[in-house]
């Protein structure tokens, strides 16, 4: 399987693998239905401080549940309390620096919308 990342459940940024070098976009807080909490750099391949979030002991596919958020913007929130962690568009390595600048620059995005929008513009697809 190749990359495959998500976006932050409070500010719609992109989570990039460790090797792209933005580091606030890819220290992470993933969040399960069952409470486990994981802090960590994010490797790309489902995976933050060698935990597979994708797949479960007995097979079952996880990643759909599980939700991240950027490290500087957790607050302590459980699983309940935050949005659902959309699927990033470039599978958090395809897109071009000047998207992910702009991402820094810009601060968090409103919704989902906005940051779609700042993708088109910026990540060169």
């Amino acid at each position: 399987m190749g990359f495959f990342s998500k976006t932050c459940a409070k500010s719609h940024h992109p989570i990039v693998h460790s090797g792209r070098g933005y580091t606030s976009l890819n220290e992470v807080v993933a969040l399960l239905p069952d409470g486990t909490k994981i802090t960590g750099a994010y490797d790309g391949y489902g995976r933050v401080n060698d935990v597979s979030l994708a797949e479960a002991e007995d097979g079952t596919w996880t990643w759909p549940k599980v939700k991240f958020v950027l490290l500087d913007y957790y607050e302590g929130e459980s699983y309940s309390d935050l949005p659902r962690s959309g699927d990033e568009l470039a599978q958090g390595h395809f897109m071009a620096d000047e998207f992910l600048r702009h991402c820094l620059a810009h601060g968090p995005f409103k919704n989902r919308a906005e940051y779609t929008r700042a993708f088109k513009k910026y990540a060169n697809w």
